[in-house]
C-alpha cells in the first residue's frame, strides 16, 4: 500500500478529466438519445464528478485511518461498476452487465458509510 494515496490521486485526477470531457461529449449527442438513455448518462457523469471531489478532499490526508482508506478504496470500486454499466449500457461498450451498476451504487454507499464510522476512530500514531 506504499502508493495508495497516489494510485488514488492519480485515478481522481483522471475522473475529473474523463466527468469534463464526458460532459462535453454528451452535448454533441444528446440529440440522438432518448430521454431514458440521456438520464443514465446524467447520472454517471454526476456520480463521477461528485465522488471525484470526495476522494480529493479525502485524499489530502495522506495519514488517514484505515476505514478512509477502505471507504476511498469502496468509493473506487462503486464507481467503475456503477459508471461503467451506465456508459456500456447506453453506448454499447463491451462489458456490459447490468446488474452491475446497483452492486456499484451499494458498494459507494458502503463506502459513505466507512467514512462515517472513520470519524469516530481512534488516531494510531
Amino acid at each position: 500500500m506504499k502508493y495508495f494515496w497516489q494510485i488514488s490521486n492519480s485515478l481522481t485526477a483522471l475522473y475529473g478529466a474523463a466527468a469534463v470531457g464526458l460532459a462535453a461529449a454528451l452535448m454533441h449527442l444528446w440529440a440522438a438519445l432518448e430521454h431514458k438513455e440521456f438520464g443514465r448518462l446524467i447520472s454517471a457523469i454526476s456520480m463521477l464528478a461528485f465522488h471525484a471531489l470526495a476522494l480529493l478532499t479525502v485524499g489530502r490526508n495522506s495519514a488517514a485511518a484505515k476505514l478512509q482508506k477502505l471507504a476511498v478504496l469502496c468509493w473506487h470500486i462503486g464507481l467503475w461498476l456503477f459508471c461503467w454499466t451506465l456508459f456500456a449500457g447506453v453506448l454499447t461498450l463491451p462489458l456490459y452487465y447490468s446488474a452491475l451498476a446497483p452492486l456499484g451504487g451499494q458498494i459507494l454507499i458502503i463506502g459513505w458509510l466507512l467514512l462515517a464510522l472513520s470519524a469516530w476512530q481512534k488516531d494510531v500514531k
